[in-house]
């Protein structure tokens, strides 16, 4: 990704090799087998825009450095704000204390090794990354723009809220084995929500754009009147839908973010911890079918201007494609450095951080199921009486039994094989191992939303995409609004 002059410090000043090479030799010194120095230099802005008016604004600045030091399974980690090499020092000492004290495995009697920098392909380049290219009066422009569109569209339309937040990040991580690797992150997200009234009516619409994407993507991808109009249109629609019909009948899932339900469903428990402590139903499925004939799942770091992209992940691995499901057969897992150290595996790119404050975790970066070959409406007309979920929105799962629950933002009822009225209040539950193995259909439309997904895990959170094409489930159980 390419970075316009002097927007960014340099981070090899500020954390020279030296000092980075005399920090890992600190987390070694308890007996470590392994240490490892993150640093990052991150700006996040942000604008929220209610009542025709911006009501808050911000602009933050992190800074800082992580020390991680490993023995055994136990993990030392300590960081220290800002580049100041006294207090870098002293994490070090204090990750290494922690790794000396939680483990018995035998002293390590090397440091560390000469460092080799990551030659990894970006997936992408931005000549004009939106978060540095637009300035605070561009941004707040986007917004209001999205707010005169939205209360446009119908007068319906009582109450709009707009929010665009990004951030430009910066990082450097290098490990007692010799890894040097850099990257420099950038994400916008332009997000609309738009409140329609109708007498006692109250309904909400969603939508939003951005991911890494340039400055010019919401001039000719996504302009802010796009989304603004799409919220605003689902508001309106679901003020005249009715309640779902309660029960197992086919329901058809949409393509784009219809995906957070093989994320949840299947993501989370195809990480690496999880497979390691056999905490999770997939750690023992290796090789056998656990969906669908042509179901196809992938985890990739390299999708397009996604959030979920990077050409590194935040220990230095490069990014990949992962199949972890193909034909319906389990195939892969994703690992992080540790846990695939732990188990004799390889890491997948998959080892993530919310900041230098946090040591990485195994986690998704985008998450789909892969293209079929049906066409969209071939699969709804087969459907005499069902449910078309457009979208979902918030839902959970648990990895250890695969139960979950998901909360349709739009739906429409389908009668003999087309959309008709909407439907409002509706949710999706059942068991991921289950509802995976009840997919009879799965279409060439394939859409992968990296606009404005988020994952949270052991209290971090990650940019994360997902996606599928259209999906047929032979039945799913569909019931009423979430408790």
């Amino acid at each position: 990704m390419a970075l316009l002059p002097d927007a960014e410090p340099d981070l090899s000043r500020l954390l020279d090799r030296g000092l980075v090479d005399e920090l890992l030799s600190l987390g070694l010194a308890g007996g470590a087998e392994f240490a490892e120095v993150y640093g990052e230099h991150t700006v996040r802005s942000g604008f929220t825009l209610e009542e025709d008016r911006v009501r808050t604004s911000e602009y933050a600045v992190l800074e800082g450095v992580g020390v991680r030091a490993v023995r055994g399974d136990q993990t030392g980690y300590a960081y220290a704000d800002g580049f100041s090499p006294e207090a870098l020092r002293e994490a070090a000492r204090v990750a290494a204390r922690i790794a000396r004290d939680g483990a018995s495995a035998a002293r390590g009697d090397q440091g560390p090794r000469a460092f080799r920098v990551v030659d990894a392909p970006a997936p992408f380049r931005l000549e004009r990354p939106a978060p540095i290219a637009l300035d605070e009066a561009g941004k707040v422009a986007l917004c209001r723009r999205a707010n005169d569109a939205a209360r446009a569209h119908d007068g319906r339309i009582h109450e709009v809220t707009v929010t665009l937040v990004d951030a430009s990040k910066r990082f450097v991580v290098a490990n007692s084995e010799g890894r040097w690797a850099e990257d420099r992150q950038y994400r916008t997200r332009l997000a609309v929500v738009a409140l329609a009234l109708a007498g006692d009516q109250r309904q909400q619409g969603f939508a939003s754009g951005g991911g890494c994407v340039e400055a010019g993507y919401f001039e000719r991808e996504r302009t802010p009147e796009a989304i603004a109009r799409e919220s605003a249109g689902i508001a309106v629609t679901l003020l005249g839908a009715r309640e779902p019909e309660a029960g197992a009948y086919p329901v058809i899932v949409g393509p784009g973010w219809g995906g957070v339900l093989v994320h949840e469903c299947f993501g989370h428990g195809m990480e690496g911890d999880t497979i390691r402590r056999e905490t999770s139903i997939r750690a023992s499925q290796l090789g056998q079918r656990v969906a669908a004939r042509g179901v196809t799942i992938v985890d990739s770091g390299i999708v397009p201007h996604s959030r979920g992209s990077f050409r590194v992940d935040d220990e230095g691995t490069p990014a990949q494609r992962t199949t972890l499901v193909e034909d319906g057969i389990l195939t892969g897992y994703l690992w992080d450095w540790l846990n695939a150290r732990l188990t004799g595996h390889r890491p997948t790119g998959n080892g993530r951080r919310s900041s230098y404050r946090h040591f990485p975790l195994c986690r998704m970066t985008n998450t789909y199921i892969e293209a079929g070959r049906e066409a969209p409406q071939a699969l709804l007309a087969s459907v005499k009486r069902g449910l078309y979920c457009k979208s979902l929105g918030g839902g959970s799962v648990s990895p250890a039994d695969g139960n979950f629950s998901f909360q349709v933002t739009e739906a429409y009822q389908i009668e003999d094989g087309r959309l008709t009225w909407p439907v409002r209040n509706a949710t999706l539950t059942g068991n991921g191992n289950d509802a995976m193995l009840k997919i009879d259909g799965v279409a060439d439309d394939l859409s992968i939303n990296g606009t404005t997904g988020s994952c949270g895990k052991d209290g971090q959170w990650s940019p994360v995409g997902v996606g599928q094409p259209t999906v047929r489930f032979t039945e799913m159980t569909v019931g009423g609004t979430l408790a």
